[in-house]
């Protein structure tokens, strides 16, 4: 479903004369921090609209861990780097710093891509309450955090998992 979903919102940005990234980090429920990515750009009628894009797994908290994150997302939707206008973030300096920020790596790749402080982000928290609001995606989330909570439970489990895993591939290329 998110494959779908994505694929429709990459063939939306090829279109849009301009796109923008929105991104914040948070820790979710099994402790593991995640990168909440959104696009922001104008359909073919001039309506901007934003679309959410994913959840990331930064290996660090640094600036250059959480940059590549939002490259990888930013590399699968914008062909054209100078579509790239802005990059919001909030106000930490890991995102928001000049010359050593998440804001100046992606800056560095992409030239138009102008810093806009987010004093009202609290993205991860929208994230959430957009979620809780329809019963389905609710049990759908409270399921997965089961499933999760039974694997973190147990060392045994967790290598059963990974043996199974490495078994079959993976399907998916993240």
């Amino acid at each position: 479903m998110l494959t779908v979903c994505q694929n429709h919102i990459k063939n939306e940005i090829l279109k849009a004369s301009f796109v923008s990234v929105i991104a914040d980090e948070t820790t979710n429920v099994s402790s593991i921090s995640q990168l909440v990515v959104v696009f922001r750009h104008d359909l073919s009628n001039g309506q901007p609209v934003e679309r959410f894009w994913g959840f990331t797994n930064p290996p660090g908290h640094d600036a250059k861990s959480i940059a590549e994150c939002i490259q990888e997302s930013l590399e699968k939707v914008v062909a054209k780097p100078e579509k790239l206008i802005s990059q919001s973030y909030d106000g930490t300096n890991v995102m928001s710093g000049q010359h050593a920020g998440v804001q100046a790596f992606i800056q560095c790749a992409y030239k138009n891509a102008q810093f806009v402080h987010c004093y009202a982000h609290q993205l991860n928290l929208i994230v959430g309450q957009a979620t809780n609001q329809n019963q389905q995606v609710r049990v759908f989330f409270s399921n997965l955090s089961d499933i999760t909570n039974f694997f973190n439970k147990s060392p045994q489990r967790i290598a059963i998992l990974d043996e199974t895993v490495r078994k079959r591939g993976s399907w998916f290329s993240y």
